[in-house]
């Protein structure tokens, strides 16, 4: 009958514990380490068979149908359960048996590389990834290969950064043919990013790598890239794996590989019920992780990372090529964000204001807020707010240089996060006068001159109600002398607008085409080379769409300088 116990099993354990045991009755033949070995590999097999006739029954599929087709395996996607039922005590009771086999044989053959993965793997099962951590500081098989162990066990614990520095490790001990299959990312790409990484010789991946992880990673403020420890993690699960009793089938296959490459290794399992009283067969179901992300975004950002925006990531695809499901973030929403660019010195101050209060997981304050800006794959400039709220600014100071930014919410309690990620060309400008970008705010009593003064107001959409007044602030630097005149003006006109409109606009047939225009004479008063200004316009006579707010200034003797951002009004 399938899933039946053999007989003789634990009788097996005891021998291995006898054998193993300093001044047991057979500890002379304690330095037989190849039979001890051996009886480890039965006694997986055994717990296996253990597990499967005691998994909890399921129903099958969706009536055969599959969202994907990988090998042998039928994968949905989406409505399955995200977490797992309680474990039958009989498995519960046969892994702790297994973990004490692996523990004796360990002693006895300390340099065996099957033996130090399997205690790792159930370790992580029975949900003990320090544990497993421990025990590899007697791990004696190859370097390259403990350290990956170390590395999956750090991951498995939450210690990212740790296993960023074992996985390191890891890929330089390892033999270079080794190597180059480890670092392929291929089987977690699609569209351009796979057609382009194809072409990649196993040379040629590293800095494709660098690359693919930076724009991977979940969140750019935290300190580790736990999407690419994760992928280690799979990878050197799929070594446990492959030369052992895995429970979702009877012979490994690169199928296995692929599953647990592209989703991760399943978290628990189920038996499902046989189709048909003619075959009473049946088989097992394992779960992934959920809710789980898709991290990797659109392909063409390989070569043109300084032009991605927020939907260049879609986290929730449906049918993502790879999946990953962070430990910490249940749900990941998208934050409102607008980002402004000021110049200090020769850095840049970046400003966000940003607004995740449509995520109703994040409506407390004691949230942790990070705003990061990566110029590349290596620098960090991080700026963290732990307590913050949902909706306000944070501002982080960097080189003048284009770059990747992040605006990264955290709920630790409820484990949720929501984040913004796009990027952000640098602040140009030679030596003469030059305009930050245009700062919305929501007005208040006076009009900022200061950029302490404004950033409280900052709004973190340019998504505008058209009933309310709009505030828009700018800096100008480096005019010639102080007491220079500026010719200014501000204008807000319609983007895209039809013809029918721009007759309209001529003609003066109607209120809401007519552009703002507004122009006047300023004079230049800097404080440490920075002139604030700001003015607040009206938009309750504009019709609803899409708006330049286009700004010049001109400093006497010198040439305009203009800055503009397109903004939504809202009827």
């Amino acid at each position: 009958m399938a899933g039946a116990r053999r007989p003789g099993v634990w009788a097996r354990v005891a021998l291995i514990a006898a054998l193993a045991a300093p001044g047991g009755r057979l500890a002379a033949q304690a330095a037989d380490s190849a039979r001890l070995v051996r009886a480890a590999h039965d006694a997986q097999r055994d717990f296996e068979e253990t597990r499967r006739s005691h998994l909890r029954w399921t129903r099958g599929g969706d009536g055969g149908h599959c969202d994907e087709r990988i090998g042998r395996f039928c994968y949905w996607h989406g409505d399955m359960p995200d977490s797992a039922p309680p474990e039958s005590p009989v498995i519960e009771r046969a892994r702790r048996r297994l973990l004490a086999v692996l523990d004796s044989a360990s002693r006895a053959a300390p340099a065996d590389g099957w033996i130090a993965g399997q205690r790792v793997r159930y370790e992580l099962e029975a949900g003990a990834p320090d544990s497993a951590f421990i025990q590899l500081a007697s791990c004696g098989a190859a370097p390259w290969w403990c350290d990956a162990l170390r590395g999956l066990a750090l991951h498995a614990g939450g210690h990212y950064a740790r296993a960023e520095t074992a996985d390191d490790r890891a890929l330089a001990e390892m033999p270079d043919t080794l190597r180059c299959r480890w670092i392929d990312l291929s089987p977690l790409l699609e569209g351009r990013a796979a057609g382009r990484y194809a072409h990649a010789g196993c040379d040629e991946r590293p800095v494709l790598n660098a690359r693919l992880w930076w724009l991977a990673q979940p969140f750019l403020a935290l300190p580790a890239n736990d999407r690419r420890t994760e992928q280690f993690a799979r990878r050197t699960m799929v070594e446990i794996a492959r030369h052992s009793v895995w429970p979702v089938t009877a012979s490994w296959g690169d199928d296995v590989a692929e599953l647990m490459l592209r989703y991760g290794w399943p978290r628990w399992f189920e038996r499902v019920e046989p189709e048909s009283q003619i075959d009473p067969s049946y088989s097992i179901m394992g779960h992934d992780p959920q809710p789980s992300f898709a991290f990797f975004p659109d392909g063409r950002l390989l070569d043109s990372v300084y032009s991605a925006r927020p939907g260049d990531w879609d986290l929730h695809a449906a049918r993502a090529a790879s999946r990953y499901a962070p430990a910490y973030a249940e749900s990941i929403e998208a934050a409102r964000v607008l980002l402004s660019r000021f110049a200090r010195g020769d850095s840049t101050l970046v400003v966000a204001a940003y607004d995740a209060s449509r995520d109703t997981l994040l409506h407390a304050r004691g949230l942790r807020a990070a705003l990061a800006v990566a110029p590349d794959e290596r620098q960090r400039f991080v700026r963290w707010d732990s307590s913050a709220a949902p909706t306000g600014v944070l501002s982080v100071i960097a080189p003048r240089l284009d770059a990747l930014v992040d605006m990264d919410l955290f709920d630790d309690r409820s484990h949720a996060a929501a984040r913004d990620r796009e990027a952000l060309r640098a602040l140009t400008g030679g030596g003469g006068a030059r305009l930050s970008d245009l700062l919305l705010f929501r007005p208040a009593d006076g009009t900022p001159e200061t950029l302490d003064a404004a950033m409280p107001l900052a709004l973190p959409s340019a998504d505008i109600a058209g009933r309310d007044p709009l505030g828009v602030y700018w800096e100008l630097y480096g005019p010639r002398s102080v007491g220079v005149g500026l010719e200014v003006s501000l204008t807000v006109e319609r983007v895209g607008a039809s013809w029918w409109q721009r007759a309209r606009r001529v003609l003066r047939i109607g209120r809401g085409d007519t552009p703002i225009a507004l122009h006047w004479r300023d004079v230049a008063r800097p404080r440490d080379g920075v002139v604030g200004r700001s003015v607040v316009v009206d938009l309750s006579h504009v019709d609803g769409g899409t708006y330049r707010i286009r700004l010049q200034v001109q400093p006497d003797g010198e040439p305009a300088q203009v800055a503009e951002r397109e903004v939504v009004v809202r009827r």
